[in-house]
């Protein structure tokens, strides 16, 4: 997998989802964490994908650093504790947390498990550097393309959580 810049490239218009899991084209992927991230100018907001919602089934709970904190490359800026997986989310970014979203988790815990991408967000970083991951980020084609084989190799189908 190659890294490419967030800034320079435009996607075209291209397929969302795969067996029910969507991976929406105006997002960064880190595969290996299972993290979308979406750059909003010197900030960037992170979450889980559908793909991780899934395998982890209905979410219990939620703690998130909470602003002010520093994280450093690959360190936690949550934990999460779902129906079959307690663990931490690993930002691909050093950087200082600027915003959570504990209050909406607060009061909807399963907000991820029903909207992963939009209001289901975990928690936003100022980077120290955004132009360098921890890990590969993956955009547009080239991001679907590997979810795909990764549902395949896992052999899931995403779905929501209902009440």
């Amino acid at each position: 997998m190659r890294r490419v810049s967030p800034v320079w490239i435009e996607r075209p218009p291209l397929m969302e989802s795969y067996r029910g899991c969507h991976v929406p084209p105006d997002r960064w992927y880190d595969l290996d964490g299972d993290l979308w991230v979406k750059f909003e100018g010197d900030l960037v907001r992170l979450g889980m994908t559908d793909v991780a919602q899934t395998r982890m089934g209905r979410m219990v709970s939620i703690l998130i650093k909470k602003p002010g904190r520093r994280v450093k490359t690959g360190g936690s800026v949550a934990t999460v504790e779902s129906a079959k997986w307690v663990g931490p989310i690993h930002t691909p970014f050093a950087g200082e947390v600027v915003e959570t979203n504990m209050a909406t988790f607060s009061e909807d815990i399963l907000i991820a498990n029903r909207d992963p991408y939009e209001a289901g967000w975990i928690t936003v970083i100022r980077p120290d550097d955004p132009d360098s991951p921890h890990r590969p980020l993956l955009g547009g084609e080239e991001a679907l393309d590997a979810y795909m084989a990764r549902i395949d190799e896992l052999d899931i189908s995403c779905f929501r959580c209902e009440d």
